[in-house]
């Protein structure tokens, strides 16, 4: 856990994150190399958990003939913690930004695309086309959240997390 120290009108507030929080709250703001490093390990673990998934629930297609939507759908389910905890971290890096409203919307329409390609049959031309359309979107979110510096002390979403702490903190 990372304690920071800042002071804001008198009082003393802390930027205080464990990677829980990190990666599931939806509150705080984080950096650019936070948010590279915690995209990095979100990616890793989602392609190892998807693997899994998917070869589990191959073979329980194979076994019981279920329809293919169905193992879809359930796949697409199974992927929901994974396409929150990239929300999450966006969200976050958005927030060190204090860019919301349509960019925090941009966020949410492609979160529910990438469930929706994760629910696609495969090699249909819907997940073909959802497969450009979130690759297409994802850019601009990726050039904001690696390129652009987060705002300098604390803002509306919360102490800024590059503020180095005190021999006085919490620790």
């Amino acid at each position: 856990m990372e304690v920071h120290k800042v002071t804001e009108g008198g009082q003393e507030k802390y930027w205080n994150m464990s990677l829980l929080d990190q990666l599931t709250s939806l509150d705080g703001r984080i950096n650019r190399l936070r948010y590279f490093l915690l995209q990095i390990a979100s990616i890793i673990v989602g392609l190892v958990y998807g693997l899994i998934i998917g070869l589990v629930l191959g073979l329980l297609w194979a076994v019981t003939g279920a329809p293919e939507i169905v193992v879809g759908i359930t796949y697409g389910l199974f992927m929901l913690p994974i396409v929150y905890i990239t929300y999450a971290i966006i969200l976050k890096r958005l927030q060190d930004m204090s860019r919301d409203g349509p960019w925090v919307t941009y966020l949410q329409v492609y979160s529910v695309l990438t469930i929706l390609y994760f629910m696609a049959p495969i090699d249909s031309s819907i997940e073909a086309t959802l497969d450009w359309v979130t690759i297409l979107m994802a850019i601009p979110l990726g050039i904001v959240c690696l390129f652009f510096k987060g705002e300098h002390g604390p803002n509306r979403f919360g102490p800024d997390p590059l503020r180095e702490f005190g021999t006085d903190s919490l620790m």
